[in-house]
């Protein structure tokens, strides 16, 4: 079982490997901007925040008007919290689903050739070696059967992550919705 590749093999197999390593660097600069660009547009959202609460909170005349002042310009804050790990959470994702249908599509590559390989082999294996070329055919399969159930089980739980976390910012974003508006005196513990 001599399977040698010939130099045209070995440079076309270099520059595919070369061509998804660009095309994986690429996305990732990609998503890097797309950080980049999150954040500072929350960094400018955030100032302008800061800058109309302080505004606020200096013509607050007495306690409980602070209060109700502190519990205003903070609401919005907790929302835009949960909006901004939204889109982190996003990019993220949709970055790692790209990666994904990368590694599947060179994964069909690969399994194309090796698939070819192993037919190419049991052509001109000699007589006797039948049963090592079926048992090489089973465990290529078998690996295949595997890599597919995986990439299925990824695929839920991705699915799933997806679903709680939507959940889990609807439900906070109800509970904020939800919580008493400030308006009167708080008591303080003596």
């Amino acid at each position: 079982m001599n399977q040698n590749l010939n130099p045209e093999q070995l440079m076309n197999s270099i520059k595919q490997t070369q061509s998804a390593m660009v095309e994986m660097l690429a996305k990732s600069i990609e998503c890097m901007e797309k950080h980049i660009d999150l954040n500072l547009k929350a960094a400018k959202a955030n100032l302008a925040d800061a800058t109309e609460a302080s505004g606020q909170l200096m013509g607050v005349k007495d306690v409980p008007d602070f209060y109700a002042t502190v519990q205003t310009v903070s609401q919005p804050a907790v929302g835009k919290a949960a909006s901004y790990g939204r889109n982190v959470y996003s990019i993220n994702a949709e970055t790692a689903a790209e990666f994904a249908k990368m590694v599947e599509q060179r994964m069909e590559e690969v399994n194309k050739a090796m698939s070819a390989s192993i037919n190419e082999m049991a052509k001109t294996a000699p007589a006797g070696s039948e049963g090592m070329v079926a048992m090489m055919k089973s465990a290529f399969a078998a690996s295949n059967s595997a890599f597919d159930a995986i990439n299925k089980a990824a695929k839920q739980v991705v699915e799933m992550v997806e679903h709680n976390v939507e959940s889990a910012a609807k439900a906070g974003e109800a509970a904020i919705a939800s919580a008493p508006k400030a308006g009167g005196r708080r008591k303080s513990a003596d």
